[in-house]
C-alpha cells in the first residue's frame, strides 16, 4: 500500500479492492457454468460409466455372470465375451495399481 494513509483509507481501499474481486469471480462463475454446460451431459454419462466400471471392479464375479448370460442368448459368442470381460478385469487391476501407485 501507499506509505502515509491513514488507517481508515486503507480500510476503504482494502474494502473496494474486496468488492471488485467479488464481483469478479461471480462473473467468472457465470462464465463457467454457461462454457460448461454443453459438457454437462458427456460428463453424467461418463461419470456413470465410472460408477459403473468401480461397481465390477469391486465384483468381478459378477462382470462373469453379467459376460455369461449375454453370451447364453447367443452360444457362438461365449469366447468372445470371455475374452473381454477378462481383458476388461485385467485393465481394471492395471489401472487400480497404476492408481494406487500414484
Amino acid at each position: 500500500m501507499i506509505k502515509g494513509l491513514y488507517r481508515s483509507q486503507k480500510l476503504s481501499l482494502l474494502a473496494e479492492r474486496r468488492r471488485k474481486l467479488i464481483n469478479k469471480a461471480a462473473a467468472q462463475r457465470v462464465l463457467l457454468s454457461v462454457e460448461m454446460e454443453p459438457l454437462k451431459k458427456p460428463l453424467a454419462v461418463a461419470d456413470r460409466g465410472l460408477e459403473i466400471f468401480h461397481f465390477f471392479r469391486q465384483h468381478p464375479i459378477l462382470m462373469l455372470g453379467v459376460t455369461s448370460v449375454i453370451s447364453a442368448i447367443n452360444p457362438s459368442r461365449i469366447s468372445k465375451w470371455l475374452q473381454t470381460s477378462l481383458s476388461v478385469l485385467q485393465l481394471a487391476r492395471s489401472i487400480s495399481t497404476f492408481i494406487i501407485k500414484k
